[in-house]
């Protein structure tokens, strides 16, 4: 392999431009110098195996600070760091991996339970997984009536992701924002739908976010 323009590299690594630029930023990998007779920057080798190991790292689920952290004892002098650091890393991942699951195939059941019960036909005013949804879960419930009242959901058409990095990008910078209580982030219908507070943070300043990081970003709807 020889040293590649950026356009060569996204294709060879299987992400988008503004993906590779996103990195630069955040100082996951290095931008070259560009030629003093002009031309091109030209990307290096080890560059690309960079780039690789943060994709592969995404795909594990590791976030973009926990991959920095990675490549910090990756780049760190031997004497500084060796592989039982990076296993231990990879235990906390598989260990909040597994939490995921549990967390997962409780809601399953939840869900599974409400379909069970529900006779299937009849009006709203007798549907059980509505009278289940009204019920209060508790004093642990880390959502309030109140703040439901308040949260609404904001639907942004995103143009320009390519691949789960480019959603991992476009997840970071939402969850990143005042007011965002959750979201989700998908490049294969190019959409992301973002719980938030309206008291705090605009669709339009979402929006605005999003294409900071390099992305394209339209308002779709707003639901309640």
């Amino acid at each position: 392999m020889t040293d590649m323009t950026i356009g060569k590299v996204a294709d060879v690594v299987g992400v988008g431009v503004e993906t590779i630029r996103f990195y630069e930023r955040r100082k996951l990998i290095e931008q070259p110098p560009r030629p003093r007779e002009g031309g091109y920057r030209i990307y290096s080798d080890a560059t690309v195996r960079r780039l690789h190991f943060i994709r592969r790292a995404q795909e594990l689920g590791f976030s973009l600070r926990e991959i920095a952290e990675l490549l910090g004892l990756r780049d760190a002098d031997s004497n500084q760091a060796d592989a039982s650091d990076v296993r231990q890393r990879a235990l906390a991942k598989l260990n909040d991996v597994d939490q995921k699951i549990d967390q997962l195939r409780q809601i399953r059941q939840g869900l599974a339970a409400l379909v069970d019960r529900c006779p299937g036909q009849g009006p709203l005013q007798c549907c059980s997984i509505f009278d289940a949804l009204e019920q209060s879960s508790g004093p642990d419930s880390r959502l309030t009536i109140s703040e439901e009242i308040d949260m609404q959901t904001i639907r942004l058409s995103i143009g320009g992701m390519h691949c789960n990095g480019c959603e991992e990008i476009v997840r970071h910078v939402l969850e990143q924002q005042t007011g965002v209580k959750g979201c989700s982030v998908s490049h294969k219908s190019g959409e992301a739908r973002v719980a938030v507070d309206e008291s705090m943070i605009s669709d339009e300043q979402l929006a605005e976010a999003v294409r900071g990081a390099g992305y394209s970003a339209n308002i779709m709807k707003t639901t309640e």
